[in-house]
């Protein structure tokens, strides 16, 4: 039992070294190493982008994640309104232009859902000259397949990556009916991707070719927990292997030939510097308390099960006999009955009824009927 709680202890221990607490996604020492900014579908009422923070923290994005609120919580509204969410999306740029220039260097990434999507390309649209984020991700975007990305594409140092599905069912029937979130009119763009527009430049066309990657949904997703579904794609498991990767620079895995390329390494070479100098000081000394902190616990777990090891290996171990204690004597044997002397005339079953005895075979009985009896069992004394 003792080392059974041994155990039990030492998991609790490791457990708290690594951190099983409820994530804060905004923490000071998070935007030291960049930031993402994720947003809703119209209505803002499905939780995807808190399953979206999930996969990214699981995958490893040790960034700042804040969430966008754009939605006023009406679906048709979010979808129809152009000019108030073209507002909102002019916000969200003077977001990351004050982020890039209070945290330079650092990696910026825009993440959004269906008519969020809107608002993400228009932001990047708004960006001042010299601005730029490093990347974008649309999922199942309600915008038109023909909108034309120039202006996004041209303000992103890496690429602009859409996440598609012809099995979407609210961009087959409801957007169809609703209309596209830039009210193009046409059919999204996360159904069959983007295409430039059919008055393109040769620049805009390679633009495209550059900087666009299309991710489309495919049955082996589903292991993934992506049915080619509406929010499919916000699945913490699928964010975790195919979304994460790609705010982190890295490749992408389980895509099909055609689309399997790795990112640009959007800030090779940037410098990193901490914002100030004091606010680098405090970080490094948080840094170092936390790594002393799971070690210690570490330690003290690796103690509990050495400990219980140790008590298991004393249980199995019989204790040495000393040597000064003296050695018991042998129990003295009973002297066996001649087997001569023994008779088979059940004598030796009768009980003297005057002192509670059995009656040795030998020995005469207290009473002549006794031994009348035995003599002559048929009769009566």
């Amino acid at each position: 039992m003792r080392n059974v709680c041994a155990a039990v202890l030492a998991a609790a221990l490791l457990a708290g070294a690594a951190g099983c607490h409820r994530v804060n996604y905004t923490r000071d020492d998070r935007y030291e190493e960049g930031l993402v900014v994720c947003l809703s579908g119209a209505g803002g009422m499905m939780g995807e982008t808190e399953r979206i923070r999930e996969g990214l923290n699981a995958g490893g994005v040790g960034r700042a994640i804040e969430v966008f609120e754009w939605s006023g919580g009406g679906v048709l509204t979010d979808q129809t309104d152009v000019e108030a969410n073209r507002r909102k999306a002019h916000r969200l740029a003077t977001r990351i232009e004050g982020y890039t220039r209070s945290h330079p260097g650092r990696p910026v990434h825009l993440v959004g859902v269906s008519a969020g999507t809107g608002l993400v390309v228009w932001a990047l649209e708004r960006l001042s000259e010299g601005c730029e984020a490093t990347g974008a991700v649309l999922i199942a975007s309600s915008l038109d397949t023909k909108y034309d990305l120039t202006g996004a594409l041209s303000h992103v140092a890496d690429r602009v990556y859409s996440f598609n599905s012809v099995a979407d069912p609210v961009l087959v029937w409801g957007v169809t009916w609703a209309g596209t979130v830039d009210r193009g009119g046409g059919i999204a763009g996360g159904l069959v991707g983007f295409s430039p527009p059919d008055s393109a430049s040769e620049q805009t066309r390679a633009l495209y070719k550059e900087k666009l990657r299309e991710i489309s949904w495919w049955p082996g997703d589903v292991v993934l927990g992506h049915l080619g579904d509406h929010l499919g794609a916000t699945n913490p498991t699928y964010v975790k292997t195919k979304i994460a990767p790609i705010i982190l620079g890295k490749e992408i895995p389980g895509l099909r030939p055609r689309e399997k390329e790795p990112p640009a390494d959007a800030v090779k070479g940037r410098e990193q510097k901490p914002a100030t100098a004091d606010y680098a000081k405090r970080l490094e000394e948080k840094r170092k308390a936390e790594e002393a902190e799971k070690a210690a616990a570490k330690k003290a777990a690796e103690d509990a099960l050495k400990k219980a090891a140790e008590e298991d290996d004393a249980e199995k171990t019989e204790p040495e006999k000393p040597a000064d204690e003296p050695e018991k004597p042998p129990k003295p044997k009973k002297p066996d009955t001649p087997k001569e002397a023994v008779k088979n005339d059940g004598a030796d079953r009768f009980v003297d009824w005057h002192v509670g005895r059995k009656v040795a075979p030998t020995q005469e009985t207290h009473s002549s009927d006794a031994a009348r009896f035995f003599r002559e069992p048929r009769r009566l004394p």
